[in-house]
């Protein structure tokens, strides 16, 4: 990272540690979330008691709700009034879009999707996208692209998140985002080193293990991250994952040390063997497979040695007083916070903080009507490109329905977010003059003996871990595949890509990746033979569908 630096940016890096108090130090390793900072009587106060080097902007990704850009001004406007001495860094999770978490702004298909349409331009505009809405609103750090492989479609974390489970696809994919992102000076931050995606649990909920071998993992998750590393990122996001690997159980605690407290992991495989110089940010310490390792001062203290250089959501009012007990007392070595904090700056002179006019540049107004304009037509066309149709025995696809045909939508899983997705699907078929049935799978038993009634019944899946359901199939999938009185049946999913291995057995069978609007508009569009099936699997399951698979069709005339 330093070796990036112009002599001008060095020169702000010094100048600016060495007018730093130790709270200013220690608080560049924090990144607080706006709502955490807001909920205080006297949010100003705070922050000059507690000077933060970042914050989290829009919602967090285990709310499925979406902020108001107007939160974001607001929290913008409080944090100028505190005038902290070195500005302050703005940054989201943005792995789909902005619009997943700030209102009225674009929201992607998900990069599964994308990974579907295999164009590198595509992956780029998707960069530039969220790049470029990021800097309208001052964000310059995105916590992502997810740069795990779906190496086991069991786990619940990359199961809709991933873009592959083959390495090489995949750096072609998540270079080209990256790349999109840091050429509109929003800095990525592939994530979660050393890779999710081979076991079958959540490290939300428990510390999970990367499984593979050493050798596997060069092959696999290492490469991944060696190529983004050379393709320039700068920072990675490290998950609460062992690696059984390359750090054995820990012989005391009988515990896996999750990678954010392994000084092994960090400085000896990512630093030493993968050779990364830039920002180490930890995910969210709120999560049980960091939480589970020890007690709050055991676990910060080593990941403070073991060199994360910033904590996502540490709590700052314990944060501060320890790191300094801790330096104090001999715990933690001053050469290692100083370190993180040198990374801190340098980071953001590499976003252009070090600018003299850098205060005026963050507040450069941009046609944002104009943008997301722009943006939302990438946004279709990706969308476009990325539903794929593996199955269609039957030939019913383009679908070819008269005015008024009654279809029935048959939905799983049975959750509030999933009604509410489901719903603007049934509203873009009513629009076409279809009168629609929208059930749950729950409610089957009532219409089980009304299915010949209906011109076409649609199997409609929107599974995936946030709706606490990825596999999504019952004892109903019988009775649906099974009944011979369906004219047209017809299966999509919205959420997991793995619905086929459970419906197997389905003559038509499309994925569609993600419930976004440009998807599920896309989606009906095909489904329509208003435009072609052109997407290809990113993923694969033996002895079901192979990686590139993905039916072709022609417009109808």
């Amino acid at each position: 990272m330093f070796e990036k630096l112009t002599e001008k940016e060095r020169a702000w890096v010094d100048k600016t540690f060495e007018t730093m108090s130790l709270d200013e130090k220690i608080g560049q390793m924090v990144n607080e979330t706006g709502a955490f900072v807001m909920k205080h009587p006297d949010p100003v106060k705070w922050l000059k008691r507690y000077p933060l080097g970042s914050i989290f902007t829009g919602s967090e990704i285990i709310d499925s709700f979406a902020a108001q850009s107007g939160t974001t001004t607001s929290l913008q406007e409080t944090v100028d009034r505190a005038g902290l001495k070195i500005p302050m860094l703005y940054s989201g999770d943005f792995e789909s879009g902005i619009g997943a978490q700030i209102e009225g702004f674009t929201a992607m298909p998900r990069t599964m999707g994308l990974s579907a349409a295999f164009s590198d331009k595509a992956s780029y505009e998707y960069g530039k996208v969220i790049g470029s809405e990021g800097r309208a609103l001052n964000i310059r750090w995105g916590f992502g692209p997810v740069s795990d492989l779906n190496l086991n479609r069991e786990n619940p974390v990359t199961n809709i998140r991933s873009v592959s489970d083959r390495p090489d696809h995949a750096v072609k994919i998540l270079k080209n985002i990256m790349r999109g992102m840091q050429d509109c000076g929003c800095a990525a931050c592939p994530k979660h080193f050393p890779g999710d995606g081979t076991d079958t649990r959540n490290q939300h909920l428990v510390t999970s293990l990367n499984l593979l071998s050493k050798e596997e993992w060069d092959r696999n998750h290492g490469k991944v991250f060696r190529e983004l590393i050379k393709a320039g990122a700068m920072s990675i996001m490290i998950g609460h994952i062992g690696f059984p690997a390359y750090e054995p159980m820990d012989a005391k605690r009988q515990l896996w040390r999750p990678a954010t407290c392994s000084r092994r992991l960090l400085q000896d495989l990512l630093r030493g063997e993968l050779g990364f110089n830039g920002l180490i940010l930890s995910d969210a310490l709120c999560m049980i497979g960091y939480v589970s390792w020890a007690d709050y001062e055991t676990r910060i203290i080593d990941s403070v040695n073991a060199g994360i250089n910033v904590f996502l959501w540490p709590d700052a009012e314990r944060f501060l007083p320890l790191v300094k007990r801790a330096l104090k007392d001999g715990r933690i070595e001053r050469e290692t916070v100083e370190d993180s904090v040198r990374r801190v700056l340098a980071f953001k002179a590499l976003l252009g903080f070090a600018r003299e006019d850098f205060a005026e540049t963050a507040k450069e107004k941009t046609d944002i009507p104009a943008l997301l304009k722009k943006n939302a037509g990438i946004a279709r066309r990706i969308a476009e490109k990325s539903i794929t149709l593996l199955r269609n025995r039957d030939h019913a696809v383009p679908l070819k329905l008269k005015k008024g045909a009654h279809i029935l939508v048959m939905f799983t899983p049975d959750k509030t977010p999933v009604r509410r997705n489901i719903a603007v699907f049934s509203s873009l078929l009513e629009q076409r003059g279809f009168r629609i049935t929208t059930i749950s799978t729950n409610e089957f038993g009532t219409f089980s003996n009304l299915l010949e009634t209906f011109d076409c019944v649609m199997m409609v899946s929107d599974a995936n871990p946030q709706y606490s359901d990825y596999r999504s199939s019952d004892e109903v999938v019988w009775n649906l595949i099974g009944n011979e009185k369906i004219r047209k049946l017809v299966t999509v999913s919205f959420g997991t890509p793995y619905f086929l291995y459970d419906m197997a057995s389905v003559p038509t069978y499309i994925n569609a990746y993600h419930d976004c609007p440009a998807s599920m508009k896309a989606a009906v569009r095909a489904l329509f033979g208003e435009i072609p099936f052109q997407g290809k699997s990113p993923v694969s399951v033996p002895h079901c569908f192979s990686f590139g698979d993905g039916l072709k069709t022609k417009i109808s005339k």
